[in-house]
């Protein structure tokens, strides 16, 4: 299937963006205010953002995506901040996802460093048919994920090429991707989940984001994976219910 074809079988037109890692010198920057999670909603309409070192105000951005590799340096300490906080009125309110401080700091001390590998910004972009971007992030439903995964894990014997990871929304689309470049057997990775962006995220959607050169592999074998086996059709009808297929067949394949 082409590009366009799989995004019609999935139902998911204008849900994919692409994430590259490029020079800032060669790149027009863009700055935007607060959670990138609210900007990708701007980018999947259409928008494209070049992010380096402070363009976007988030506090977390450069650290998370990689831009950076120190620990964020939050007031009252990272740690304390990630987990139960402290009474002092110039900290931030802890957010209580670890259960001490030191648990936070040593989750950060594990994340994957210098994944940036010489490039020093960031674009984000809507995918499109030719683009090969080092990271692709696809905003699904429940239906859609499970395709992502399954596809995904077509030419896999492994079982756990697919993972979720508690932490920030940023490291788990882009810094985990990213470093799964590195890797002969890369990971796919279901982001979205970080309760603090969830806000800026559709109920009932998350997101799966994969390595380009995977996501090539991806659509190089849907000529011949689940798209055309009856078990696809109930969950294509659902995804489609508007477009009455009770009665179609799976693909245009079958």
């Amino acid at each position: 299937m082409s590009y366009s074809e799989f995004v019609k079988e999935m139902k998911m037109e204008d849900r994919l963006i692409a994430i590259t890692r490029v020079h800032k010198e060669e790149a027009e920057l863009t700055d935007t205010f607060g959670c990138i999670y609210r900007t990708l909603r701007k980018v999947l309409a259409g928008e494209t953002y070049t992010f380096a070192l402070e363009n976007c105000s988030c506090s977390g951005f450069d650290h998370n995506t990689g831009l950076r590799d120190d620990m964020p340096n939050t007031p009252g300490g990272f740690g304390v901040f990630l987990s139960y906080g402290s009474d002092q009125q110039w900290t931030p309110p802890g957010e209580k996802f670890k259960c001490d401080p030191a648990t936070a700091e040593a989750m950060w001390d594990c994340l994957p460093k210098e994944v940036m590998d010489g490039f020093d910004a960031l674009r984000f972009e809507p995918y499109r048919e030719g683009l090969h971007p080092d990271i692709v992030v696809a905003f699904c439903n429940p239906d859609q994920l499970s395709a992502m995964i399954v596809l995904h894990g077509y030419d896999k014997a492994e079982y756990d090429r697919v993972i979720a990871s508690t932490v920030s929304g940023c490291a788990s689309m882009v810094r985990i991707p990213l470093n799964e470049l590195k890797s002969d057997k890369p990971r796919a990775v279901i982001t979205g989940t970080d309760l603090a962006a969830r806000k800026f995220v559709p109920e009932g959607e998350l997101a799966f984001a994969v390595t380009g050169p995977e996501f090539d592999k991806m659509l190089a074998v849907t000529e011949e994976c689940f798209f055309h086996s009856p078990v696809w059709k109930p969950v294509r009808n659902r995804l489609r219910a508007e477009e009455h297929l009770e009665d179609a067949v799976f693909t245009r394949l079958a």
